[in-house]
């Protein structure tokens, strides 16, 4: 496709240079070749000098021809310098390159809004090393995301925004934007453009948690509630707030906590007893949720995984990277 600057200046160069073979044929009766030959050598005031002699008339239409070629050139050729020397030319291929990579993006994460809370989503979901993709409106935000990140610029609201940023074929959706209410509207843009996508919606307005699950969202997040309970714990269990700190930190690669849904011909079915996931990985299985939404915690060694129940596991990342190699059929929910 051509570039949208260039249309205007390639399409006159065009249009001057069919005008002047058109001519030199009509007028001269001279070939194509010729013709074509003539125009060109004009156009751009090489002077190799006339094919053939010019009559009076192709004489004058030379004239006419000179001015508007050589007028309509030096348009298109500061045109053309502009778009190369300011970046605006390797801009573009820069766009083209992250396009290409955008379509061919699989199970992604999605992050709108780059402002303080979006910054600790996209360093968490880069240190696991997922793939992400970043929509705001500030130019300036953008470019602190480094090497590694795709980037979308616009606002997270619009449906074509979304879709640039791969919504439909994304894993997870994180909205992190200042305003409940549009955040409260993205979640319901999300959910229609992807049905089973897993959206992450910030909330700062008291009740408005309902609304955004009304909208679409699976989970919604309330920063100031949030921290407001964490100093709370912190004041009242310091040694059990830092134990779940460090939990929960990118930092601590000791200790990770992570979801394993059990699919059908998986090994990893059957009583916890059983498997000996501890004394074989290093692994303990923390929490069960079941297909119907109820959430085991602490399960017991009598307790079992079935078909479509979620583990959700604790150990090191070596411990749970192996545990996922040595299950067939055992992935990431």
């Amino acid at each position: 496709m051509l570039i949208r600057e260039l249309r205007i200046p390639v399409t006159l160069i065009i249009a001057v240079l069919l005008v002047g073979i058109l001519g030199f044929r009509v007028i001269e009766g001279w070939t194509w070749l010729e013709s074509a030959w003539m125009a060109l050598i004009t156009m751009t005031t090489i002077g190799f000098g006339e094919v053939h002699p010019l009559s009076p008339d192709g004489r004058l239409f030379g004239m006419v021809y000179i001015l508007a070629a050589v007028g309509t050139g030096g348009y298109a050729v500061a045109q053309l310098s502009g778009y190369l020397i300011d970046g605006r030319f390797a801009l573009h291929l820069r766009k083209q390159r992250q396009a290409r990579h955008m379509k061919a993006l699989r199970n992604h994460y999605i992050v709108v809004g780059y402002g303080r809370l979006g910054w600790e989503v996209v360093a968490d979901l880069r240190h696991h090393r997922c793939q992400v993709v970043v929509i705001d409106t500030e130019d300036r935000a953008l470019e602190d995301l480094g090497v590694g990140v795709h980037h979308v610029r616009g606002d997270g609201s619009s449906d074509a925004i979304l879709r640039e940023a791969g919504i439909e074929h994304a894993r997870a959706i994180a909205i992190a934007t200042p305003s409940t209410a549009v955040n409260v509207y993205i979640t319901l843009s999300a959910r229609q453009l992807n049905a089973k996508l897993y959206i992450s919606t910030r909330v700062d307005e008291q009740g408005a948690d309902e609304k955004a699950r009304r909208a679409g969202a699976n989970a919604v997040v309330s920063p100031f509630p949030s921290a407001g309970s964490q100093m709370a714990h912190r004041l009242m269990h310091p040694h059990a707030a830092e134990f779940l700190e460090q939990l929960l930190s990118r930092a601590n690669p000791e200790l990770v906590i992570d979801d394993i849904r059990i699919r059908a011909g998986s090994k990893l079915a059957g009583r916890l007893a059983d498997l000996g996931l501890r004394e074989r990985f290093g692994v303990g299985i923390i929490a069960i949720r079941r297909p119907d939404g109820f959430l085991e915690t602490v399960p017991g060694s009598q307790s079992s995984l079935n078909i479509g129940d979620v583990a959700v596991v604790a150990g090191s990342e070596d411990a749970v990277a192996k545990l996922r190699a040595a299950f067939e059929g055992a992935s990431s929910d």
